[in-house]
């Protein structure tokens, strides 16, 4: 599994900035894209699509994929048999079996050679062929040998790789074995603490090897900033620092991620969103509800998706049946 992770920490949106953000939305059986007012700026026509990113989206019409820009405007035509946004000014296309990268003026930057690729982290990319995996620089150069079982994204110049007996190891940019035995505990690398558990308990512990939160919890989620939620000798959870501060008292039902200081609680059976300092902060009334991202959120009432701003006023009406795409996201 891979995890493509941007953080944000926009806390509000402008008038300006706003007519930069995009959502993908589902109607029917077609894919469009809508503003923060609610407004369609792209109508939904498409058989699949994905969000924005760099500037332009994948979007697949007549079972061919192609790239359109902000305006709706094709800038790659219809020509692949799938695709996958554009990260680092490249993105891989499929065509008939083989997969290959293209840059922003469809050029084929890397021959369709590969079974499997994926989006370039930090200049290399990992491919698959033949049932070996290594990784490539944007020139379409091997710069670590395809040997491994599995490989993944490149961060601070380190990769987790898997080797053919079930090894999980990691690689430096040149291929060499680095040695950092911390890795191996860490959820996700770009956190600068790591999980760790003792009795099947969970506790926290920085890179070094300082003990933050003793291993004693049922659960503890990802932390955002200071904060997290957490769960101990309770059905329920509560919101606690990374020294272990309890700022909510076990009583939520359900959580979701905190984001842009927000984060998904669940109580008598509704989400809404609980302030990391403020404490409720829009009240629980939805069926569903997902992360803040760009000042806005994905929302679920009566059955339908829309989307809510940091005030929990609804900015996009209640009218679609599938969230597509739980973001805005930035076109620029």
């Amino acid at each position: 599994m891979r995890y493509f992770l941007l953080v944000f920490s926009l806390l509000t949106v402008s008038t300006l900035e706003a007519q930069n953000l995009l959502a993908l939305i589902k109607s029917g059986n077609h894919y469009g894209f809508v503003a923060p007012d609610g407004s369609t700026i792209i109508e939904a026509k498409y058989q699949n699509a994905l969000s924005f990113h760099e500037g332009l989206a994948p979007v697949q019409l007549n079972d061919k994929w192609g790239y359109i820009n902000p305006s709706g405007n094709v800038v790659i035509d219809f020509l692949y048999d799938d695709a996958i946004w554009f990260w680092e000014g490249l993105a891989a296309v499929r065509s008939g079996d083989k997969w290959g990268y293209i840059d922003k003026n469809n050029q084929i930057i890397i021959p369709f050679e590969y079974d499997d690729t994926f989006a370039f982290s930090e200049g290399l990319t990992s491919v698959r062929k033949d049932g070996n995996a290594g990784f490539l620089d944007k020139s379409g150069r091997i710069v670590i040998a395809l040997n491994y079982a599995e490989t993944f994204d490149f961060y601070n110049g380190i990769a987790p790789v898997e080797d053919h007996a079930g090894r999980i190891l990691f690689v430096d940019k040149s291929g060499d074995l680095v040695d950092q035995p911390f890795l191996r505990q860490l959820i996700l690398l770009r956190d600068k603490y790591i999980f760790f558990f003792r009795d099947e308990k969970i506790g926290v512990k920085t890179e070094r090897g300082k003990i933050l939160l003793e291993p004693k919890y049922d659960a503890i989620q990802r932390f955002r900033g200071n904060h997290t939620f957490f769960k101990l000798d309770s059905e329920k959870f509560g919101l606690i620092t990374k020294r272990g501060k309890i700022v909510q008292k076990p009583r939520f039902e359900d959580v979701g991620a905190i984001s842009e200081k927000l984060g998904a609680v669940m109580i008598d059976g509704k989400w809404g969103y609980l302030h990391i300092k403020k404490g409720i902060f829009i009240a629980p009334r939805f069926e569903e509800a997902l992360p803040f991202k760009n000042g806005y959120a994905a929302v679920k009432l009566n059955g339908k998706w829309g989307f809510i701003n940091r005030k929990g006023e609804v900015i996009v009406p209640f009218r679609y049946e599938e969230n597509a795409d739980p973001y805005f996201e930035k076109t620029k």
